[in-house]
């Protein structure tokens, strides 16, 4: 039976009161909702997707280390906000993925607050460090933020928006024997709204803050650089994106591009995968049309950030995300944080060096991270290794049997001992192997264990591979 607008609206609008969820912030994603209704896909129109003009719309973050030195003053109004609110659930995490071990024995969270500390240290500024967690993540997180002793006179914590999943065919609030599951994140757009919802912008301008830096919490690369601060100010920039030369394992990376009606430029946009037309997304994967990706590394302008919604047209492009849960098809609607770029005209993109993007969104991520491939340096900024450098190599590409490396426990269980990747192409590993014994792979190294029994990489009997493929 078919569900009227005004009832399924209706329907909407009581399950998030009952959640307690804002009259505003409703309304906003009632909007969402009829947008769908009324046909919006997320999916743009290829032909107005235009190229960035290098010269106009972008900037090497070498010419800014060169030609704008750091400044105190300038680095005394910003603010640190670092993306908090995800459980890594498909690396099987049920609490925040930034508690896990990553380096020294320290957790993604505890480098964050080193990160900080080390700036406020250095330049003897206070620098506020605030995380966006969900109803997933912020308690956990406090009682690690308590634990390591990170203090400031800001509050640490805001608590980002969860939204209702909907059935795709009559846009009700889907019914699930799991009740968590009836509701999503909006996304990491939600971040702007939630600031302003929550009081926090105001109070950060009225305490002097006019820059913020935003970035994912998984990115221990995505450190506080006072030369952009600097740059961003006395340029009199809006909002700024850290984007990195693209490569053939950025697949899913968005994209800045001009939007282009007519032929004639009507604002910037950003691209995610989720809404690329599929006859278009050979074109939009690979290494002609996009030559970077954003990092998810944001500078946005405080002042310019309380205008645009002060003027009541602050918008993001909607993400249509459709999903099955518990066998009922639903989507979830989504907006990207860095799509606020399509709101402000003085845009730049800054092309950094890969170092300021080494995220960990799977297992073979954290792996590399962990490896020797990667360094946490004097500033707590998680690198790729001087060592690998010096090689001259990239990204190590790596590989891992899904069915047994997919989860986290699973992993540690498997990797008792960290392989030496510093001068590793590539490893691919099938099959069930235990890594019991330190072994040095060099090159492209394949390990294949087709017994479909565990087998433990000792058995080999060597230290070292090269340039091979060993079958266990």
């Amino acid at each position: 039976m078919s569900v009227s607008k005004e009832i399924a609206e209706q329907l909407v609008r009581e399950t998030m009161e009952k959640e307690g969820l804002s009259k505003a912030f409703i309304e906003d994603f009632l909007e969402k909702v009829d947008s769908v209704r009324k046909g919006e896909t997320g999916i743009v129109r290829w032909e107005e997707v235009g190229d960035l003009n290098p010269k106009e719309d972008e900037i090497d973050f070498s010419e800014i280390q060169q030609k704008y030195p750091a400044d105190p003053q300038a680095l005394s109004k910003l603010v640190v906000v670092k993306l908090n609110g995800g459980l890594g659930t498909s690396m099987g995490l049920e609490k925040a993925k930034s508690l896990i071990p990553m380096k020294d024995g320290k957790s993604f969270l505890a480098v964050m607050a080193a990160q900080i500390e080390y700036i406020r240290s250095r330049h003897q500024i206070e620098v506020p460090l605030l995380l966006m967690d969900s109803y997933n993540t912020q308690k956990d997180s406090a009682e690690e933020l308590n634990k390591i002793g990170f203090r400031q006179n800001f509050p640490t914590s805001f608590l980002q928006h969860k939204v209702p999943r909907l059935n795709s065919k009559d846009l009700t609030p889907v019914h699930l024997s799991n009740p968590k599951e009836e509701w999503c994140p909006p996304g990491h757009g939600d971040i702007y709204f939630t600031l302003v919802e929550t009081g926090i912008l105001d109070e950060l301008l009225t305490a002097g803050y006019e820059v913020a830096f935003l970035s994912n919490g998984d990115n221990l690369g995505a450190t506080v650089d006072p030369h952009i601060v600097s740059y961003f100010l006395k340029e009199g920039i809006d909002f700024a994106m850290e984007m990195t030369p693209k490569t053939l394992a950025d697949k899913k990376g968005g994209a800045i591009y001009r939007k282009t009606v007519g032929g004639r430029f009507v604002k910037y946009e950003l691209l995610e995968t989720a809404q690329v037309p599929k006859e278009n997304e050979h074109e939009f994967s690979g290494l002609g049309k996009f030559r970077t990706f954003s990092t998810n590394n944001l500078w946005i302008n405080l002042r310019s950030l309380k205008k645009r919604f002060a003027e009541g047209n602050f918008s993001l492009s909607l993400i249509v995300n459709p999903k099955q849960v518990e066998g009922k098809d639903v989507i979830q609607l989504e907006t990207a944080m860095g799509s606020a770029v399509g709101n402000f005209p003085k845009f730049k993109g800054i092309i950094i060096p890969r170092d300021r993007f080494a995220p960990v969104k799977k297992t073979e991520d954290y792996l590399v991270r962990r490896s020797d491939a990667y360094t946490l340096n004097e500033d707590f900024s998680l690198t790729m290794s001087k060592a690998r450098k010096e090689k001259g190599l990239g990204e190590v590409i790596v590989s891992l049997d899904e069915t047994f490396y997919k989860k986290i426990n699973a992993f540690d269980s498997l990797f008792l001992e960290y392989p030496s990747i510093v001068s590793c192409e590539e490893l691919n590993v099938k099959g069930e192997v235990e890594f019991d014994a330190t072994v040095r792979i060099i090159g492209k190294v394949n390990i294949e264990n087709r017994s479909g029994q565990k087998k433990k990489i000792s058995s080999l009997g060597r230290s070292v591979l090269e340039n091979e493929t060993v079958v266990l």
